[in-house]
């Protein structure tokens, strides 16, 4: 439903198989910070280094032409009151030429707060290599409740993950040198829902966007995500789901115990509260999704009457808008953890209303291999768009 769990969602092995083999190749560019933007230099990613990461990973049609300087991004937004907060992200720009603009990749699903792009984990830098490694400025927000963020991780709501994104595109611009033209917008799972949560936000405020290719996201949450994680399909269900009850909770200040049964409205708490490997949270959830939910939610589930969390996982589909820019949505056929009903569904929608969306498959992928396959395909469609645009 959101994403993969042990934070194997983008070009899976590239985090902890060969976090060790990065070494940096000369010093940064130092960079001028505008104000209340932090940038610390975390990596510096040769072309070799870059070259032999995507091999370990079995990833084939995927180039980089540049090195590439990595930084943890601190900046300015704003929590759900409107209050000051801070968020993270990654930063990454191309060694030795100038950014042609700006793409940011939206990560899966992450269990623990330090487990995020900006860390650097294995997203980051498979962004950072897919993008900047190709001469753009490189973003990978952390999301609000993960990294830097204070507070719980509102997992799968739109209007935070978007805000989160969008306020580092912001704040990037202000970075001198950043490129200013319209930014491409891109993510897994997880990330392929705040991708179309930050693609409707960024256009509602006038903006153009270059184009969106999420792959796997869940767009439809109360229609299709709910009744195939219920379902429990895949052994990350339980997962997602106690996640999305958790996070829902907090940000919409209403009971857990609501939703969940009180054991497990307790251990999601213990789970998502602290840091927990995936495997870790997936070991101490039922095999049956539906026996961690009260008989009050699972009686308005299946009978589609009114709970206040089937009413909120309703609010935050991003299916409600007509896209202006183009968008690809990619899928894999045997995707278990996001069913491929999501992007048909999702693309059958934008489509009546007369978007330029198409739904792109993979062939017979399953999740995590999605995006592995995804990734050279959103690199040439980069390309085409960004020679289109000139």
């Amino acid at each position: 439903m959101g994403g993969t769990m042990a934070r194997r969602s983008v070009l899976a092995g590239l985090g902890g198989l060969s976090l060790g083999a990065l070494a940096a190749c000369g010093r940064a560019p130092a960079l001028s910070a505008p104000e209340r933007v932090t940038l610390t230099h975390v990596r510096t990613i040769s072309r070799v280094e870059a070259w032999g990461l995507l091999r370990l990973t079995g990833l084939q049609g995927v180039r980089a032409a540049h090195n590439v300087d990595c930084w943890r991004m601190i900046y300015p937004t704003t929590d759900k009151t409107g209050a000051p907060s801070v968020a993270s992200g990654l930063f990454a720009l191309p060694r030795g030429a100038p950014a042609r603009r700006i793409a940011s990749f939206q990560h899966g699903t992450a269990s623990a707060r330090d487990a995020v792009p900006s860390k650097p984990d294995g997203t980051g830098l498979a962004a950072a290599i897919l993008f900047a490694g190709n001469g753009y400025a490189a973003l990978a927000p952390d999301y609000h409740g993960m990294g830097a963020s204070p507070g719980p991780h509102p997992y799968l709501v739109a209007e935070p993950a978007a805000r989160a994104v969008i306020d580092m595109i912001d704040a990037a611009r202000r970075i001198d040198g950043a490129p200013q033209g319209p930014v491409f917008l891109s993510g897994f799972s997880q990330g392929g829902h705040a991708t179309m949560a930050a693609l409707r936000a960024l256009e509602a405020r006038g903006e153009t966007v270059l184009g969106a290719a999420p792959v796997a996201g869940p767009y439809g949450l109360r229609d299709i995500s709910l009744g195939a994680a219920l379902a429990g399909g895949a052994r990350s269900h339980a997962l997602y789901l106690a996640y999305l009850a958790w996070g829902y909770a907090h940000y919409y200040d209403e009971p857990l115990e609501s939703a969940l049964t009180p054991h497990y409205a307790a251990r999601a708490a213990t789970l998502f509260a602290t840091p927990h490997k995936a495997e870790d949270v997936m070991a101490a959830l039922p095999d049956d999704p539906r026996a961690m939910f009260t008989r009050a939610f699972l009686d308005a589930f299946d009978a589609n009457g009114d709970h206040w969390l089937l009413t909120r996982m309703s609010e935050n589909g991003v299916r409600d808008f007509t896209p202006r820019a183009p968008v690809r949505l990619y899928y894999g056929e045997d995707d278990v953890d996001v069913v491929p009903a999501e992007t048909l569904e999702a693309q059958r929608l934008y489509t009546a209303r007369g978007a330029d969306v198409r739904a792109v498959s993979v062939g017979a992928k399953a999740h995590d291999p999605s995006m592995l396959t995804a990734a050279p395909a959103i690199q040439a469609w980069l390309s085409e768009l960004e020679a289109a645009a000139i």
